[in-house]
């Protein structure tokens, strides 16, 4: 009874001194200074990062995606470790020993290690898609996993644990990097627009080809994503109503199909403008009294 009766007022005493709260009270402004410092401070290294990649790639197209990926991984881990200085002084001032705490985490940490094993290999996956550079933030991509595809969309952004994909229909798809296998970007090489243009078979096809090479050289100047003036590579078929005429531009990377409906619009208004004919299907009749009469 005694014991009891002593331990309960070792843990009274304490409180019934002033000088416990004014220590309280001390400590609680301190971390509150910590954590304000810390953010001020995470807030100019940020806008700092952010500055020396743009003045790194000023005027080089190709690498600003991959800095928009690179800046988000290195803000990253800088607000890990600016917390973790943060956490661990705060646990200093309250007399709690910080060495004897990382010592435990290490043997904790081996333990739930062999537990978390799937959130290792999405962090080590997470490195060598960034630091391979596979694809960068603003890319479109399709990404398989055992042979079916799981995201296709732009990238929004790359983690170390996980990655965010918008899909062309507006959906957000956040996969873990473990669950990555296959990867096809479409916006590394330039992309090529194929389209097929029937043309009716009573036009003089030279006169529409040189229509369409004419209009072909305002075009690039016109739409951004064109790397090169369209060409007509020549006739792809001929039936008994059309002529199929087979249209190839090259635009920048990821844009081909923006391309192909680009020219399919333009073709169209030139050949209104131009009152060239498309094929329009023939009809017979059949005069079933003169099929009699024969």
């Amino acid at each position: 009874m005694d014991q009891i009766k002593s331990i309960l007022y070792s843990l009274i005493e304490p409180l019934t001194k002033p000088e416990t709260y004014q220590t309280l009270i001390s400590n609680i402004i301190m971390i509150i200074v910590y954590i304000i410092v810390a953010w001020i401070v995470l807030h100019f290294i940020n806008k700092g990062i952010a500055q020396f990649f743009k003045i790194q790639n000023r005027g080089k197209k190709a690498n600003k995606k991959r800095s928009k990926t690179l800046i988000a991984l290195v803000q990253n881990v800088v607000a890990y470790v600016v917390w973790f200085i943060v956490l661990t002084t705060i646990l200093s001032k309250f007399g709690i020993s910080v060495g004897g705490i990382i010592a435990s985490a290490g043997v904790v940490g081996l333990a739930v290690g062999f537990g978390a094993q799937t959130i290792v290999k999405d962090i080590i996956t997470g490195f060598f898609i960034i630091f391979e550079n596979q694809f960068d933030v603003g890319d479109y991509v399709k990404i398989n996993s055992s042979g079916t595809t799981v995201a296709e969309g732009t990238v929004q952004s790359i983690g170390l644990r996980s990655m965010r994909i918008n899909t062309i229909t507006g959906e957000l798809t956040t996969l873990p990097n473990g669950s990555v296998g296959e990867i096809t970007n479409y916006s590394v090489t330039n992309g090529e627009s194929m389209v097929e243009i029937p043309v009716s078979v009573e036009e003089d096809i030279d006169k529409v080809e040189e229509i369409l090479v004419e209009h072909f050289e305002t075009m690039r100047s016109k739409y951004y994503l064109f790397i090169s003036n369209p060409e007509v590579i020549g006739i792809n078929s001929i039936t008994r109503d059309e002529i199929t005429l087979w249209i190839s531009a090259e635009t920048i990377p990821g844009e081909g199909f923006s391309g192909a409906r680009i020219l399919r619009k333009e073709i169209l208004k030139l050949f209104k403008q131009h009152e060239i004919q498309i094929p329009k299907p023939m009809m017979v009749q059949y005069d079933a009294n003169q099929q009699n009469n024969a």
